[in-house]
């Protein structure tokens, strides 16, 4: 609980952080996030894909396949804020229901997975992005084979988000 209330007088301390109560639009991007136990996380942004491999010994202290798939939820975020999406409600496809459920109500019972909705509230929340996570089944989701090490068209790879922060630098290898 402290270090909820911590989190939280960190981000309501930043006098530059608003929130508008204006409805926002509502763009698809067609953002598919994955992620696979067995070779890492994947993201299909429009056209472009995003792979980072899980290095060996990424499952401890309750990281497991859900703090995978909340990691590439979070990523997805990532590469939103660095391409300067503000002001909007983005539509993120995802096909690990128990992750949709746990960032629709801000929470999870996994600590790592709630670390990973706080990372996300604070990139969101300073550019005014609501994510709105939609279920799709797996053999739907385009990211699937990203996620199992099948990359796309080398033309087609995405430039990955800026810096990966210290607690994700230690389990991924950007690919």
């Amino acid at each position: 609980m402290l270090t909820s209330l911590h989190w939280w007088e960190a981000v309501l301390d930043k006098s530059d952080c608003s929130r508008s109560l204006k409805p926002h639009m509502t763009i698809d991007p067609d953002i598919r996030v994955d992620a696979s136990s067995s070779w890492g996380i994947g993201i299909i942004f429009s056209r472009a894909w995003y792979a980072w491999s899980i290095i060996p010994g990424w499952r401890a202290k309750g990281r497991d396949i859900d703090w995978a798939e909340s990691i590439a939820l979070e990523l997805a975020v990532m590469i939103l804020t660095d391409e300067d999406y503000h002001d909007c409600s983005v539509i993120v496809h995802g096909d690990n229901i128990g992750i949709i459920g746990a960032y629709d109500k801000g929470r999870s019972c996994n600590i790592p997975c709630n670390d990973s909705i706080c990372h996300i509230t604070s990139s969101i929340v300073p550019n005014n992005i609501m994510i709105i996570p939609i279920y799709v089944a797996s053999a739907l989701n385009r990211a699937d084979l990203i996620s199992h090490g099948i990359l796309g068209p080398s033309h087609l790879c995405g430039l990955s988000p800026h810096a990966l922060p210290p607690e994700l630098a230690h389990f991924l290898w950007d690919v």
